[in-house]
């Protein structure tokens, strides 16, 4: 056990400064509270009712039964310690954890490596080669030659090998063979109350809105409502991102599924990412100043996107409309941004509503909309009315759907986005 506090602080300090900390004040906050407790001779106090008051600022009538943000994050608190210290903090003299099943972290000191005195093997005995055990030396050789040779080829053979897209615009940067992408979902902002209940109110998408209604509800049920993440995602973002994740990895392109509320640029440094996010859903891209051509306005039913510049025979605003037979229009844009570095890229696959959303990933991934796609990008000219040619665009979709359910997604415009450094994920 180690009982040097300043280790530890400078220990804290260290990690709350790496990317599996220092984007999420909430982990932040956990991790420094509880090591400053437990330091400070308080470890007793650290239950989860207390640490949804002190931490996570939930009121007095908070009941973790139906209000599960202490164990969610503890849980994911423990997986970012181990990421770290599988990682940078591998050479760390000692360690802070936090063990399953209490909020008590544990300081222990790291155990040096092992070093293991290897004897140096005695002098092989020179023995006079004869026929027989020269030929048995090259069958032997020669069969774990063979057995090497079949052992590679089986590993060539079962490993899915990077293949190309219909639209190499859209996906060639994701499909280079040594690519790594981060696949992100987005999550909308609930609001909790005690017993299990739950308020989400499309008009609300972060902390700062007017919460008025809620609280109007609240007055009514006689319930506090509170700021609750990570309750739920929309139906459409999840198969939306498993539709991409999935076929990025039968292309043999290694995908990984993150939560869009816990990461940020250091998270996809030197990697692609994909985001699939209804667009009322937050996410961290609403933070970067990336630019913008077919923007989404929440303004009146439904929200919708605009075209300030619509040429002729389009819309100035996409609005979602159904009609006689019971079928829905609805809208979504597939855009593609520069990434964190000149080969990386940034995807946005969003829509108005979530089954919208969907429609878009659908799209974004269906050989025949690529090629149309393709062959609509090549037709233009290089400085021509949908803006100057450039590798970052935004198309604009129409998703019919009935009853929530994705029917199709067709090609309704596109705009080009300007080029340039200032425009980088991450310059700003």
């Amino acid at each position: 056990m180690i009982s040097n506090a300043s280790e530890i602080h400078e220990e804290l300090e260290r990690i709350l400064e790496t990317k599996w900390l220092r984007e999420s004040q909430q982990l932040s906050a956990l991790l420094r509270h509880i090591v400053q407790e437990t330091l400070e001779g308080r470890a007793e106090g650290l239950k989860e009712y207390s640490l949804g008051l002190e931490v996570f600022h939930r009121s007095p009538d908070y009941d973790p039964r139906n209000d599960a943000i202490v164990r969610v994050q503890a849980s994911l608190l423990r997986k970012r310690l181990a990421a770290y210290y599988e990682n940078e903090g591998r050479r760390s003299a000692l360690r802070i954890t936090l063990p399953r099943g209490g909020y008590v972290p544990q300081f222990e000191a790291a155990a040096p490596a092992a070093v293991v005195d290897i004897p140096e093997p005695a002098p092989p005995v020179a023995q006079p080669p004869d026929g027989r055990r020269r030929w048995r030396l090259y069958l032997y050789g020669l069969l774990s030659g063979l057995a090497v040779a079949a052992a590679i080829g089986a590993w060539f053979h079962t490993r899915p090998r990077v293949t190309a897209s219909e639209c190499p615009a859209l996906w060639s940067a994701f499909l280079q063979s040594n690519a790594s992408t981060v696949v992100s979902f987005g999550v909308p902002l609930f609001f909790s109350g005690s017993g299990g209940l739950f308020v989400r109110d499309t008009q609300v998408n972060k902390v700062a809105d007017d919460s008025r209604r809620i609280e109007q509800i609240g007055v009514l049920l006689n319930r506090t409502f509170r700021p609750q993440e990570d309750v739920y995602t929309g139906v459409g973002d999840a198969i939306g991102t498993h539709y991409v994740a999935r076929w990025l990895e039968q292309r043999g392109v290694q995908a990984a599924v993150a939560n869009s509320n816990y990461i940020g640029p250091s998270d996809f440094a030197g990697k692609n990412l994909v985001v699939v996010s209804s667009a009322r859903f937050q996410t961290l891209l609403q933070h970067m100043g990336l630019p913008d051509r077919i923007p989404f306005s929440a303004e009146g039913f439904g929200g919708g996107y605009t075209l300030s510049d619509a040429m002729p025979g389009e819309l100035y605003e996409y609005r979602p409309r159904g009609t006689d037979t019971g079928v829905n229009l609805s809208y979504a844009v597939v855009t593609l941004w520069p990434g964190s570095s000149p080969a990386h890229r940034i995807l946005y696959l969003s829509g108005v509503e979530t089954w919208s959303t969907q429609g878009a990933a659908e799209f974004a991934v269906n050989p025949e909309r690529q090629r149309d796609l393709q062959r609509r990008l090549d037709a233009d000219p290089v400085d021509g009315p949908r803006g100057r040619k450039s590798p970052y665009f935004q198309v604009l979709l129409q998703v019919e759907g009935k009853n929530n359910r994705v029917r199709s997604a067709e090609y309704v415009t596109h705009r080009y986005l300007p080029e340039g450094d200032g425009n980088r994920a991450g310059t700003r």
